[in-house]
């Protein structure tokens, strides 16, 4: 068995909270053969002193301006040696085995190797709890891609992935007019670009949600920047298949946007109307609940957004 040298990479923002957590599921690994760069983006917070608190010569920190997620990222690929790319956010924690099981599905240069994840709530981790997703499963790209936007995998992220770095070579790296929520135009040219996914159910992730990172800020700037890579990511899938049915899905992608805007953001929302009209129209129905279900089918779903977004703004 060959024993490649895996280039972990994470950018931190403001990371104190939990990123000693994170530094130890690192350096916990089975699978020895790693570097790993931390790119600190600027923190206000005792980040910087956590991360030079570390003595493994595997570390590499790097420190820039704040710039965002997508820069912050760049600047640490440019400084890998590693034949493949693990992205790791500063909060989120890796099974002992992950890098080990990852690196044993390993085929070529050409083939991206996801993992299995689920998400856990702050330090609760025994609220852990695996996805099981239909593309939890080996297949060749363009069919994981359409059939994750088939079943609504609003999950997309970078770190999903062991990446050669033949890969991104040739893709390029993060784009960079992106501070936040950037990966699914990411993961698209990833996907577009490989020959297959082979799923290892063994390398588990472990994704902590209302966390203050730099992958979980949530406003308005955020929302921009998912739905601009949103955009171009679709705009990729569909040079590769323009079908009826491939631009449903796309525009099914959209809407999951539309439920998320509306009524808070009016402009994003009627962009992202004009985009779904241009792809044909959306079939998709909101999601959520039996209450919100019921609310749905006598209200229709714009006052039941304004509803919900009424009751939020009051519990604030």
């Amino acid at each position: 068995m060959d024993y490649p040298l895996i280039s972990i990479i994470t950018p931190c923002y403001n990371s104190q909270e939990y990123l000693r957590e994170t530094i130890s599921s690192v350096l916990n690994q089975s699978y020895r053969n790693f570097e790993w760069i931390l790119i600190n983006d600027g923190s206000s917070d005792k980040t910087e002193e956590i991360i030079l608190e570390i003595e493994d010569e595997r570390i590499k920190y790097l420190y820039q301006e704040n710039k965002g997620q997508c820069a912050a990222s760049n600047l640490g690929l440019s400084q890998s040696n590693g034949q493949f790319v693990k992205f790791l956010d500063s909060d989120d924690l890796l099974n002992d085995t992950h890098l080990e099981n990852l690196v044993k599905c390993i085929v070529d240069n050409e083939t991206l190797v996801s993992c299995a994840w689920g998400r856990f709530y702050k330090n609760d981790i025994k609220s852990f709890k695996k996805e099981i997703e239909d593309v939890s499963k080996s297949m060749e790209s363009f069919r994981w891609l359409k059939t994750a936007l088939t079943q609504r995998h609003d999950m997309m992220p970078g770190w999903l992935w062991l990446i050669p770095k033949k890969i991104i070579e040739k893709t390029g790296g993060w784009d960079e007019r992106f501070t936040l929520n950037n990966d699914f135009e990411f993961s698209v040219r990833l996907l577009l670009a490989s020959k297959q996914v082979i799923f290892c159910n063994q390398a588990i992730l472990y994704y902590r949600t209302n966390s203050n990172t730099l992958s979980s800020i949530f406003n308005e700037e955020s929302l921009s920047n998912a739905i601009s890579s949103n955009l171009l990511g679709i705009g990729y899938i569909l040079e590769r298949e323009n079908t009826k049915f491939t631009r449903r899905i796309c525009a099914n992608r959209l809407q999951e946007w539309v439920f998320i805007t509306y009524p808070t953001y009016p402009k994003l929302y009627r962009l992202i109307q004009s985009e779904i009209k241009k792809l044909g129209g959306s079939n998709l129905k909101i999601g959520g609940g039996v209450k919100i279900q019921i609310f749905r089918l006598i209200f229709g779903w714009k006052l039941t957004l304004r509803i919900k977004a009424l009751k939020n703004k009051k519990w604030k």
